[in-house]
C-alpha cells in the first residue's frame, strides 16, 4: 500500500517517517482563509476536507494507498491565530498569550482506497497549553533563539519551548502538529495498524 502524505509540513513527515513509514509527499494547494464568524473547529474541518480533495485528485490513478492529511490551528477567545508574517505579528501573538491557556486544534484524515470506495476516516484532537507570564525581554529572548515564522500562533512546542510554555494538558504531538495517539487509533479503526511497528508511550 502508497501511503501519501498530503502536507508540506516538514514535522509531520519528520514523525511518520521516525515510524518506519515510506512516504509520497504531496503538499495541498488551497485557500485557507477563514470565512466570516467561521468557528475554529468548523474552519478546520473544511479546510481539511478541501485538503483531503485535493489530494484525492492527485492520486486517482494509483492503486492501492492510504491518504493521510492534516491541519493544526491555535485558538484563544474565538480567535485563530495563523503564521505571522513578520517579527512585529509573531511578537504581538507571543503577548497575547502570555499567561493564558490556548487550545491547538489539529483535523486528521485517513482515506484508504483499496478495491471498493474510499473509506474516510477524520477527527480531532485538542490539546491546551498554558504559557509562562512572559515579559517583553522573555519574548524576545524566544524569537531570537527560535524559527517561529512558519509555526502558527508563532511558537514551536519542540523548540525552546521551556522558555515559554508552563504546562501541557493532552497530546504534545498534537501541539507539534500531528497527534501520534489519534493516528494510531485511527488505524486501528482502519485495520491498518501493521504498517507501524509496534509503539510504546505514543503521546
Amino acid at each position: 500500500m502508497r501511503i501519501i502524505l498530503g502536507s508540506g509540513s516538514s514535522r509531520r513527515r519528520e514523525i511518520l517517517e521516525s515510524l518506519g513509514l515510506s512516504l509520497t509527499v504531496i503538499t495541498p494547494d488551497v485557500d485557507e482563509s477563514r470565512h466570516v464568524d467561521e468557528p475554529p473547529e468548523s474552519y478546520v474541518l473544511r479546510i481539511l476536507s478541501e485538503k483531503n480533495f485535493f489530494i484525492a485528485e492527485k492520486t486517482h490513478y494509483y492503486g492501492s494507498r492510504l491518504l493521510i492529511t492534516a491541519d493544526t490551528i491555535v485558538t484563544i477567545d474565538g480567535l485563530i491565530l495563523g503564521k505571522p508574517v513578520s517579527r512585529d505579528d509573531a511578537f504581538s501573538m507571543l503577548t497575547g498569550l502570555s499567561g493564558r491557556t490556548h487550545c491547538v486544534i489539529t483535523g486528521l484524515s485517513l482515506t484508504v482506497v483499496n478495491n471498493g470506495a474510499p473509506e474516510i476516516h477524520t477527527a480531532l484532537e485538542h490539546t491546551m497549553v498554558t504559557f509562562k507570564k512572559l515579559d517583553d525581554r522573555a519574548i524576545g529572548r524566544y524569537l531570537d533563539a527560535t524559527e517561529y515564522m512558519d509555526k502558527a500562533g508563532a511558537y514551536a512546542i519542540q523548540q525552546n519551548g521551556d522558555m515559554i510554555v508552563q504546562t501541557v494538558a493532552g497530546s504534545i504531538t498534537n501541539v507539534i502538529g500531528f497527534p501520534l495517539r489519534l493516528f494510531y487509533s485511527m488505524l486501528i479503526k482502519s485495520g491498518l495498524e501493521h504498517i507501524l511497528t509496534p509503539l510504546c508511550g505514543l503521546k
